[in-house]
């Protein structure tokens, strides 16, 4: 069986501000090895073409250069690279990679995976892609439950149902992020899984469900990809058709309402969406900086030496020109700073 990985591009990554910025968003930064987490996710979805096809990227038109440089660098080669003229959200995404896959590789089982996540083991991960597909071709649309290591009100969690075999479940409902409270009664029970947000499906399942619960989507992303043109190694989805495109997510547009929704679970892989500057890594940095009677930093910097005296629990990034000092248990509000930026029209900063 064929899995074809397309790797969804087109995330903003506010809450790592100030380094994630619009021209070079998260997914294209080193934050927790020697590589991007963009190339990352194509390395552990590439094989040489014994399990996944070359891989089908979709971006945002501004990182089309971004793209080829980093797949380039790491000598993958891409089935196709497919640009948004504007953000439309995961639903429009699927459609567009439904109907890609429907015409390019129409046998095998789409993957669609964010570009921005971190998976320690890559192998594990291919196993769980293995013991899912065989319901993805039985037409469920998969998703992934991460098992839950704490009670994180950061993230989506699935709640699993009846097996339909080892390890792959009917979906009984999606949460949205709890509070902390339900949080834990999500960690007590047992059968909740943090929600990856990658999915498995065949194409023609996938455009079905989009036909059935969100149409109005569908049509417009499939006659974007439809009109699309040729921009150099990309093509370009037609603006004016991916601009008029209800912008929904997929779990709100389709898995939620679906009656096909499997969940993969518990999937133990090491996953983080990297949504904070807490998941990233910092060691590497933190040997240059003065550090005096302080625990519990989070330290990245792109110049300037940065000097701290009897603090804790701090997260302090310094690039060329900006600088966070933020409190750690304040981590998921700093995408508010790149909010109050726009308000103040400082794009120079975003």
């Amino acid at each position: 069986m064929i899995i074809q990985p397309v790797i969804m591009s087109g995330g903003a990554g506010t809450r790592l501000w100030p380094l994630s910025r619009r021209a070079r968003p998260k997914q294209f930064l080193n934050l927790v090895t020697d590589k991007s987490l963009f190339q990352e996710t194509v390395l552990r979805l590439s094989d040489g073409g014994k399990q996944f096809a070359a891989p089908l990227i979709i971006a945002g038109h501004d990182h089309a250069q971004l793209v080829s440089e980093q797949l380039a660098a790491i000598d993958v080669a891409p089935a196709d690279i497919i640009l948004e003229p504007c953000p439309r959200n995961t639903a429009a995404v699927a459609a567009v990679a439904a109907a890609w896959g429907a015409a390019e590789n129409p046998d095998a089982q789409i993957l669609l995976s964010p570009a921005d996540h971190h998976i320690e083991d890559a192998n594990a991960f291919r196993n769980a892609i293995t013991k899912g597909a065989a319901a993805s071709t039985d037409g469920r649309i998969v998703t992934f439950g991460i098992k839950p290591v704490s009670a994180h009100t950061g993230y989506g969690y699935i709640q699993s149902a009846q097996e339909l075999s080892p390890g792959v479940f009917n979906v009984a409902a999606f949460k949205e992020k709890p509070d902390a409270e339900t949080a834990r009664s999500y960690l007590e029970s047992g059968d909740f899984y943090w929600n990856a947000g990658i999915f498995l499906f065949s194409p023609n399942a996938m455009l079905a469900a989009m036909q059935q619960h969100a149409k109005d989507i569908a049509v417009g992303a499939v006659h974007a990809l439809e009109k699309s043109a040729r921009q150099g190694a990309a093509r370009l989805l037609d603006n004016a058709a991916f601009s008029q495109t209800a912008s929904n997510s997929i779990d709100y547009a389709v898995m939620e309402k679906t009656d096909k929704a499997a969940v993969v679970a518990p999937v133990d892989v090491g996953w983080s969406d990297i949504g904070g500057w807490n998941e990233t890594a910092s060691a590497a940095d933190a040997g240059r900086h003065l550090l005096v009677n302080c625990n519990d930093l989070i330290l990245h910097s792109e110049g300037p030496v940065i000097g701290a005296v009897g603090v804790d629990n701090l997260i302090i990034i310094a690039t060329g020109d900006a600088i966070l000092v933020a409190r750690r248990d304040c981590a998921q509000d700093i995408r508010k700073l790149a909010d109050e930026l726009k308000r103040r029209g400082r794009e120079d900063l975003l």
